[in-house]
Order: structure tokens, then C-alpha cells, then sequence
């Protein structure tokens, strides 16, 4: 059996190969969020400087478990690269060197301080309790279909002559121009991806309301960073209760509790590490804390 090294290698050879000189088949890592390192598989068409990118890691497995034999893996990425190939056709890249033409496109992420200590230094940014904002722009084609997003770094501020102050009103003025924060009960978001949800239920738990809340943004990505609206956090402050509760899933969602006993914060925080260590991907880990909003002094604050 293969090493990940001796998989990656083959692969690209074989789909060099199918790809008969047509195409640049080029081998990418990738720093994702968190620091995790990823090897990817990215194609390129005649001069173009962009492409689309398969990562590899998730093949791999596929391959060391049985689940997919060697031949049908090259065909699953061939198919996929082949698939994706012209998604950047018709994308005007010369419009991201010009501020007035992206801002509107400029949204911004929360993501782990500590886990991006070293990948902040390359970026704009600023601190929110452990957690850092950043920001990234979404690209579209000429039919204003989004085709994938850019990590905004301090070289592109260098380019737009902008500070990051500018950045973060930008952002957050986008963020509420795309719509209000998606604040819901979980029973209900429940019921949104299980059709047959009532049959997982007895009939005495039907109606039980367990005052759990998810709290994201209309697109489903990055939508922690609905933590960084104010009058959100009034709203659920006004619903849920002054002193309700934060618990981070994940860099796209969290949740909020009603306010709790302060006794209850330690065993909160020990249900996010293990739901971050066994349910959430590493790159999309947001944080182990747990937090408490104040209404008094209008902050979430770290307890746990």
C-alpha cells in the first residue's frame, strides 16, 4: 500500500496523463485556517494564474480503508478538475486591485487568535476576546455567480491604499445589506435537515423546547462572525435573556443557551472541547471558551 507522499505522486501522474498536455496539473499545499496543512491537486488552463484545487487527504483515506480503489479515485478527481475547470472564465481578476470595484464583495471571518498566530502577521486583522477577525473577499463571474473567495492580506491593502478600520466598517455594513442575521431554535434548524424529525422524537419530547438557539448568517458560511453585530446581540439578548450563553461550534455557526448558573460554565466548556475534538474539522474549529453576554455593558465576555 501507498504512502500519502507515493499516493499524492501517483496521482498527479495519472491525471497528467489523461489530461494529455492540455492542462498544467500542478501539486498545491495549503495552509488552511488553524494551521492545518492541507495537499491539494490544482489545474490550470493555458495561461491562466487560477484554478480549481482538490485536496487530497480525504481520497486518501478512501483509499487506505477500502472504500475506493486507486482507479476510481483518479477518476473522481479527473471528473471534478474536469468539472471545474472554467469556473474562472469570465472572472475580471484585474477587479480585485481596485478597492472601489471589490468593497462591496468584502466580508469579514472570526477564526481562533492562538491557532493563526502565525498567519495573522500576513493579514489585517483585529482581536475579539480569543478570536480573530479577518477578512476575505467573494469573487464572481460575469454573471455575478460567486466562484470562490480570496483571504484578504496586507499586501492587497497595500494595493487599495486602505487601513483596517476601513476594512472592518466595509464588512460589517455588507454583512447587514446581505440580509439580518439567521437567529433559530434548534428544533427548528432540526427540522430544516430532517424531514422525518418528529420520528426521532417521542411523543412527550415533541413540544419539550430545549431554548438552544443557532445564531449564523443567511449564506450558512462563516457566520460566527454575527457575534461582531451589536444590535444582534440586543435582539438575542432581548429573546433569550440578559446574560445568555455562547458556546462557539464552529467558524460558520454558534450557539446560544438562556443564562445559566455560573457552577454550569466548566461543564459547558468541557461539551464544546469534546464537540470540537470529534464532530467539527480542524480547519473550522472556532474556539474551547465559553462566553456570556452582558447587557449592561453591551460585550460578550469569556467565563469557561
Amino acid at each position: 500500500m501507498m504512502n500519502f507522499d507515493e499516493f499524492t505522486e501517483n496521482v498527479i501522474q495519472d491525471i497528467r496523463s489523461r489530461a494529455e498536455g492540455e492542462l498544467h496539473i500542478l501539486k498545491k499545499n495549503v495552509v488552511k485556517n488553524n494551521n492545518v496543512r492541507v495537499t491539494g491537486i490544482a489545474v490550470r488552463a493555458g495561461d491562466e494564474n487560477s484554478g480549481p484545487c482538490v485536496y487530497l487527504e480525504s481520497f486518501f483515506q478512501e483509499y487506505k480503508s477500502g472504500g475506493m480503489k486507486f482507479c476510481e479515485i483518479v477518476e473522481e478527481l479527473y471528473r471534478l478538475l474536469m468539472k471545474h475547470r472554467d469556473d474562472m472564465q469570465g472572472v475580471d481578476v484585474s477587479a480585485f486591485l481596485n478597492w472601489e470595484a471589490i468593497r462591496r464583495n468584502v466580508y469579514a471571518k472570526l477564526i481562533n487568535g492562538e491557532q493563526n498566530r502565525e498567519q495573522l502577521g500576513e493579514m489585517p486583522h483585529r482581536m475579539f476576546l480569543d478570536l480573530a477577525v479577518v477578512y476575505y473577499a467573494v469573487i464572481r463571474d460575469s454573471g455575478k455567480e460567486e466562484v470562490g473567495t480570496v483571504l484578504i492580506r496586507n499586501e492587497h491593502m497595500e494595493q487599495w491604499g486602505q487601513e483596517e478600520e476601513i476594512l472592518y466598517q466595509t464588512a460589517m455594513g455588507n454583512m447587514r445589506a446581505d440580509g439580518e442575521a439567521d437567529f433559530t431554535a434548534l428544533e427548528t434548524v432540526i427540522k430544516r435537515n430532517f424531514l422525518d424529525f418528529d420520528l426521532l422524537l417521542r411523543d412527550k419530547e415533541r413540544k419539550k423546547d430545549t431554548g438552544m438557539y443557532i445564531l449564523t448568517n443567511r449564506c450558512k458560511r462563516f457566520g460566527a462572525a454575527e457575534m461582531l453585530d451589536k444590535n444582534t446581540l440586543r435582539m438575542i439578548a432581548g429573546q433569550v435573556g440578559d446574560g445568555f450563553i455562547v458556546l462557539p461550534s464552529s467558524v460558520h455557526e454558534i450557539i446560544v443557551l438562556p443564562p445559566k448558573d455560573g457552577s454550569e460554565y466548566k461543564t459547558l466548556a468541557e461539551m464544546v472541547r469534546d464537540i470540537n475534538d470529534t464532530e467539527v474539522d480542524a480547519d473550522e474549529r472556532l474556539s474551547y471558551h465559553v462566553y456570556v453576554y452582558s447587557r449592561d455593558e453591551e460585550m460578550l465576555k469569556i467565563v469557561a
